[in-house]
């Protein structure tokens, strides 16, 4: 299904024709509130989502070594994104990331020991930053210190170092957004120098947020609201094509609010939005672009951002996830819901990932639906698991049966592997 409109719209699903065998359970899982614990300050070293891409060779002054570069990134993710090993009581899954909220107060407090890390880490990656630096183009180089400038501004070192990862691994300048508007390094450097904001959005605070979630993208949350559906799909986006999604914030951010998708569908900000910090356990980032996408995906209902929780509407079925997932990528994607045959729904998620492509799962979650993000398999102890980004800001893993018996409905893309492959390709040497 595609959708096409000049004019704000709500993403409609009611012309699809993907398999729906029965009625999906509606994902609208909220967070629930805890004190996380301290997780010990390893790191999974950023995974194929932050191999380092190689830049363009200079002759006058040399690039740091790949294995310089995936070192650096490990040590950042280390902290940005630490390992964990803590296991979920209500339906056995374990937590093996546990990023920490990208507005966490210790992050611009000097006394924290969160704060005085990254400081350290910033500065033993200065000579790697500048021989990064060396690599791009004068107009690159003054975006890059435009940005660095406003975070160091902030007083938030955790940011500057997201900002270090993402020039290191190389997501930052490469490629462009699906209108090809510009590159994250493009989208970060507007809001820097406050191109086009809402009066309302504060700009340090939207950078900072930005940064870290385009580093980490697993610690994007949704918080205490039902948004998990389109959440998990932002987190794929910035995965895939994270331009894209530094523009898609930037454009829930601006003056006008509109946020237009790549088959041209405008989507209006919502009105009820929370510019200020409304206890939600959400950055600014997410109460800004998931009620716009949470309200694109609802069907017939009006979600209302601000309502409380039995009457905000909240909860997003596969048919309209897929209706969302049309737009935003501008193609016909694919979604079953048919959740009488939970196998026939396993081997599509190991098909797609066997392609190389994540799938957004909907599967009985505590008391109810809540979709993930699922982006692999892993065999531990001769025991098989599938790996998920939850939007809770964390990643996790369960045991293939255990999910199979829990899973409701899938959201796919449909795009041939070579053509994806090749897709990147051409991302990454733009």
């Amino acid at each position: 299904m595609r959708c096409s409109s000049s004019t704000p719209v709500r993403v409609s699903s009611s012309s699809s024709s993907c398999t729906k065998t029965s009625t999906p359970k509606t994902a609208s899982c909220s967070k629930p509130s805890s004190t996380k614990p301290t997780p010990p300050a390893t790191g999974h070293g950023g995974g194929s989502v932050f191999e380092p891409s190689k830049p363009a060779p200079t002759p006058s002054v040399p690039s740091a070594s790949e294995a310089v570069r995936a070192q650096a990134v490990s040590t950042m993710d280390a902290l940005l994104n630490p390992q964990t090993e803590r296991t979920q009581g209500y339906n056995g899954a374990v937590v093996v990331q546990d990023a920490a909220p990208v507005q966490k107060s210790d992050n611009t407090n000097p006394k924290s020991s969160r704060y005085k890390a990254s400081q350290a880490q910033v500065k033993s990656h200065e000579a790697l930053e500048q021989q990064q630096l060396a690599q791009l183009s004068p107009q690159e180089r003054s975006r890059y210190e435009t940005v660095r400038q406003e975070l160091v501004a902030a007083n938030n070192p955790v940011a500057t170092l997201a900002l270090q990862k993402l020039l290191i691994g190389g997501r930052l300048e490469k490629g462009s957004d699906f209108l090809g508007e510009g590159s994250v390094l493009q989208h970060l450097s507007d809001i820097a120098q406050g191109h086009d904001l809402d009066a309302r959005v504060d700009r340090r605070t939207l950078l900072t947020e930005l940064v870290q979630e385009l580093a980490t993208p697993s610690a994007i949350n949704q918080g205490s609201r039902g948004t998990c559906a389109p959440t998990a799909l932002t987190i794929g986006v910035n995965i895939e094509r994270p331009a894209e999604y530094a523009r898609l914030i930037k454009a829930a951010a601006s003056t006008s609010g509109d946020v237009t998708l790549a088959n041209g569908t405008i989507l209006p900000r919502e009105k009820d939005t929370a510019f200020e910090d409304d206890r939600s356990g959400r950055a600014l980032t997410q109460r800004l672009l998931a009620p716009i996408f949470m309200e694109a995906s609802n069907g017939s209902r009006d979600y209302r951002d601000s309502a409380s929780k039995d009457k905000r509407n909240a909860g997003a079925s596969a048919s309209g996830v897929d209706a969302l997932y049309d737009a935003v990528y501008n193609h016909d994607m694919g979604y079953d819901s048919n959740n009488k045959d939970r196998a026939k729904l396993m081997a599509r998620i190991r098909s797609e990932l066997a392609e190389g492509q994540s799938v957004l799962a909907g599967i009985t979650y505590r008391d109810g639906g809540h979709k993930l993000l699922v982006t692999g398999l892993e065999k531990s102890q001769g025991q098989e698991y599938v790996k998920y980004i939850n939007p809770w800001g964390q990643e996790e893993r369960m045991a293939v049966a255990e999910f199979q018996s829990r899973v409701n409905n899938v959201n796919y893309d449909t795009r041939p592997a070579k053509t994806l492959l090749q897709e990147r390709r051409v991302f990454l040497a733009a």
